[in-house]
């Protein structure tokens, strides 16, 4: 009768087998579920991302918007120095002047104000506009910087301005909720003649 020695090794072998198996699975599933942590903290970071440039795009448009409203009351104003005729929509509740605003705004736009010390936001701000643009309250400056003839216009006429009065127009759009802001400076070079528009020189200061 032969009695086998292989058989205890042999045992030994699978239960070695059995605990490699196991370790290997954990490695595995550990790794996996790193992976998985990874791409769901990228997701979220990718949502953040998009969030905030959708936020900075947002201020940016309605910070453009005020610049669009601002060069549209210095035309309508230039056309109408009074503000009693076609100038007078510009005035609050239906417009975005301040009825409080606009002696100083007329002012302002005229020359006899230039270069004038107010602002759109901060201590002692006093706001040409206010508006508000999808969530966005914006606040807008209109600064008269100077004015010269024309080269090639008849400075004999005076019954023809021909003049290149250049201002300053500063928004800050700010939303309360997120707490995200947007700034948009521009200068503009607006012809005094009725019926001529403005034409950007600069933007953001630049």
């Amino acid at each position: 009768m032969r009695i086998s020695s292989a058989t205890p090794v042999e045992s030994g072998l699978v239960g070695n087998e059995r605990g490699t198996s196991f370790m290997t699975v954990m490695l595995l599933i550990l790794i996996i579920g790193a992976l998985g942590v990874a791409a769901l903290t990228m997701t979220g970071m990718e949502n953040s991302m998009a969030g905030a440039v959708r936020m900075v795009e947002e201020g940016t448009d309605a910070a453009e918007a005020c610049v669009g409203t601002a060069v549209r009351a210095i035309r309508m104003t230039l056309d109408d120095a009074e503000m009693d005729d076609t100038a007078a929509v510009l005035l609050a509740p239906q417009g975005p002047v301040p009825a409080s605003n606009k002696a100083v705004f007329r002012q302002e736009i005229n020359g006899t104000l230039r270069n004038h010390s107010d602002i759109a936001v901060g201590a002692g701000n006093a706001p040409n506009l206010v508006m508000n643009v999808n969530g966005y309250v914006v606040n807008g400056d209109i600064d008269f910087l100077y004015s010269k003839q024309r080269a090639g216009c008849n400075f004999a006429d005076q019954e023809t301005p021909c003049r290149d009065v250049y201002y300053r127009v500063d928004c800050l759009a700010a939303n309360a909720a997120t707490g995200a802001t947007s700034r948009v400076i521009a200068t503009f070079d607006c012809l005094d003649n009725t019926g001529e528009g403005c034409m950007k020189r600069s933007f953001n200061g630049m």
